[in-house]
């Protein structure tokens, strides 16, 4: 591959850079095709573009090239892939926003051996635009972005803005100073989105701040409006027929894309046949079509809690892929054959046909397993939902045997009504979900396994082992709960006994978030390097093609291995896409879950905001320098500021996670529970501040050296010291955070959670199953 080429000869030519006519002359390359590979590998970070337009590689120049991160408080660390992030001071960022693509230089080190960097080249801007609040000041117009990340104000040319009135949230373009040769940046108008912090106006808002797609391009529409509704015969003809097998599909109430269906059958002798049927996006959505590359710039379906940002338009999505009951759908299929102990025996896979039986939903499913009924007209599939019940347990009992980690969340779904009403559903179908969940999770992994065996090329999902700096603050974190972890290599095993010991106890959720934090980002990959947190060796996403990329791409990968169209070229071609569509496939998946976060959070604030002067129980969810974060039973999370705990005076104990009253030696940590009253509610800010009930401070134990009876451990010998906040190369790096819950979900990738969003995913595959 050429790329890999350019980059083995420029590592083999250390003394100097060098010219795209040496590349040419010594590879015997097209122009355009090694100038186009250095671009690529400029891009990627891998070299250096220098000013005499020479190639050269950025270690050898004591450069480092990558995405710069940016603390809202000025100062920002450049995200290096193969080593340790370079902190920049706030006065040597030269102008760098967040996620700006950029080269930096390290300065000698200082303070004591603290190393630093200043920014010495934007290569590449991250945002054309930027949403925010209009403020009118001395005849100037200037922004106020959304983001606190981004400077607090930027001035705006006047044109456009003569009818807005001030608190109006628009969208601006950002004109850089190197483009346009002013010392500073401004902005130009380009969209009203409403007047203050309104539903409507948050919800377009957080599409434009996450660079979500809204509407579909004409063309892509007029695609998707030519595709048959109905399924030629001869499609049918070369297709497995499973219209006569009692297939089914379960998920919530009011979805509307179903893209997996199952039905289970006998093969005698105790052992069962289980089909997993999944949409066959893959025969409608050809590979280059404008279907396909609007799908491929979205990566994900986004499902905002007042709106649903579909990867494919409705025509596909709830329509002809769709698995709706008594209609004709193409499938890709995986077809598992269990003993009662739920043990593969065998499998295959087909390109089928079904008809859906029955559309069930998780509620009528979970009232089944509670020894109900289900629906007269479905009834027919209790004895098959009986049996998948028990062999997804004995499935679910093997997977916590290997070790896959299960964490204790609480799962709330925020439902905006058609009249803007906002309602927190707790998800209570535990078991009917698991079912599905578990079916998911082993048709994900069978095609994994099978590809990999095969030396196949596809798209996974890894999770990376915890790194050792973060496993150790775990283990010490935990201790101070009264958990105990080894030193050494993380084992699922031992954390999964945690997890285990610290279930329905009031500090579960918080041993759940501290062990969450931990570990890194699930993430997609065009290698094979397991999933640390289910546990498994071999592990993709195949089962919603409708609303995730990946699964569309490894469908694609299936089918051609299926046809015996695999051959070298197209494998070859296959390795050499694939790392870049992953690349972009967990960035996108990392936007929709941080725009699903934030409007979330908006969401709740919002019940708060009807809820201020009511009281509420919750638990200890985080402990900071600044106060307490609250999660009410019910999900939400707000904070108690330092101020209002004023019986006495509080200091901060990082190595206990804890408050301690100088006088009175109280102490409020992870997991103690408490009655707040809602103070106050500020969408904005995305805030809710929370005051404890005097009930509860008359009523809370004071602790001196010890703890008491609960299990946890004894406090450390150490003196109570303030941590000290003042700057971040000494006392923190860009990932440290203090332990905490959040009010949203956690995001794996596949399920619905209820904690910290970076994690791993170890509720696999049924995930987000919310249309």
């Amino acid at each position: 591959m050429t790329k890999e080429l350019v980059y083995e000869y420029l590592k083999s030519k250390p003394k100097k850079p060098v010219h795209l006519r040496e590349v040419v002359r010594s590879l015997g390359l097209g122009r355009t095709e090694a100038q186009q590979a250095l671009e690529e590998l400029v891009s990627e970070g891998k070299l250096i573009r220098t000013r005499r337009k020479t190639y050269g590689l950025p270690e050898k120049m004591d450069l480092v090239v990558g995405p710069v991160q940016v603390h809202p408080d000025g100062y920002g660390f450049v995200l290096v892939e193969d080593g340790d992030d370079l902190f920049i001071p706030p006065a040597r960022m030269a102008g760098a926003w967040p996620q700006d693509r950029v080269v930096a230089r390290k300065l000698p080190a200082r303070d004591r051996g603290k190393v630093s960097g200043e920014i010495v080249r934007i290569v590449e801007r991250a945002r054309k635009t930027l949403v925010g609040t209009l403020e009118f000041a001395r005849g100037y117009a200037i922004l106020h972005p959304d983001d606190r990340r981004y400077p607090a104000r930027l001035l705006l040319i006047p044109e456009g803005l003569e009818d807005l009135q001030e608190g109006a949230r628009i969208v601006v373009e950002v004109q850089y100073p190197e483009e346009t040769g002013e010392r500073e940046p401004f902005g130009v108008f380009r969209e009203y989105l409403g007047q203050g912090y309104t539903p409507e106006t948050e919800t377009r808002a957080v599409i434009h701040n996450f660079d979500l797609r809204e509407d579909f391009p004409p063309e892509v529409l007029e695609e998707a409006r030519r595709i048959r509704s109905k399924i030629p015969d001869q499609t049918l003809r070369k297709r497995r027929d499973f219209r006569d097998k009692n297939v089914f599909t379960i998920d919530g109430a009011d979805a509307k894309d179903f893209d997996d269906a199952i039905h289970v059958e006998p093969l005698g002798e105790g052992r069962w046949r289980v089909g997993v049927h999944i949409a066959d996006v893959a025969h409608y959505v050809r590979e280059g079509s404008a279907l396909d590359r609007e799908a491929y710039e979205r990566a994900t379906s986004v499902y905002l809690p007042s709106k649903v940002l579909p990867m494919l338009p409705e025509k596909l999505s709830n329509g002809v892929c769709s698995l709706v009951p008594g209609e004709d759908r193409l499938v890709l299929s995986v077809l598992l054959d269990l003993d009662e102990q739920g043990r593969v025996l065998d499998y295959t896979f087909a390109e089928g046909v079904i008809r859906s039986q029955a559309r069930l939903t998780y509620d009528q499913v979970e009232a089944l397993l509670r020894g109900e009924r289900l629906p007269a007209e479905a009834a027919f599939l209790e004895d098959d939902l009986r049996q998948l019940y028990q062999l997804t347990r004995r499935l679910r009992e093997a997977r916590m045997e290997e070790g896959s980690l299960d964490f204790q969340t609480t799962e709330v779904k925020v439902d905006v009504d058609e009249e803007g009403n906002l309602h927190l559903l707790p998800i209570r179908e535990a078991e009917a979900r698991n079912l599905i969940e578990e079916l998911m999770l082993l048709a994900n992994r069978t095609v994994a396994a099978y590809l990999d065996e095969r030396g196949i090329p596809a798209l996974y999902r890894v999770h990376d082992d915890p790194v050792a700096d973060r496993y150790k603050a775990l283990v010490e974190a935990l201790s101070r709960l009264g958990y105990r972890l080894p030193m050494g290599e993380p084992e699922q095993k031992a954390m999964q006994r945690v997890l285990e010991a610290a279930k329905g106890k009031p500090e579960g959720q918080a041993v759940s978030t501290l062990l969450l934090r931990s570990m890194s980002l699930a993430r997609y990959a065009a290698e094979n390097l397991g999933h640390f947190g289910l546990a498994f060796d071999d592990y993709l996403h195949f089962t919603s093609p409708i609303r995730r990329y990946p699964d569309l791409v490894v469908h694609r990968v299936l089918k051609a291995v299926l046809q015996g169209k695999a051959g070298p070229r197209k494998r070859a071609a296959w390795a050499e896409r694939f790392p870049r569509i992953a690349e972009h496939a967990s960035e996108r998946e990392r936007a929709a879950e941080k725009a699903e976060r934030d409007l979330t959070k908006y969401f709740q604030v919002k019940w708060a905001e009807g809820q201020v002067g009511r009281t509420f129980r919750g638990v200890v969810s985080g402990v900071t320098h600044f106060g307490l974060f609250v999660a009410l039973e019910n999900g939400v999370e707000g904070l108690v500021p330092l101020s209002a705990l004023d019986d006495d005076y509080y200091e901060f104990v990082p190595e206990g996670l804890e408050l301690v009253g100088r006088h009175t030696g109280r102490r409020w940590r992870l997991g103690d529970a408490l009655k707040v009253r809602i103070e106050r509610a500020t969408p904005a800010l995305r805030q809710i501040d929370l005051v404890p009930e005097e009930e509860t401070m008359a009523n809370e134990r004071t602790k001196k050296s010890k703890t008491s009876g609960s299990g946890r451990a004894k406090k450390s010998g150490k003196a109570a010291t303030p941590r000290v906040l003042s700057g971040p190369p000494e006392e923190r790096g860009r990932n440290d955070r203090p332990p905490r819950l959040t009010a949203q979900k956690v995001y794996f990738g596949e399920w619905e959670g209820g904690a910290e969003a970076e994690a791993t995913e170890s509720k696999k595959s049924g995930r987000r199953r919310k249309k």
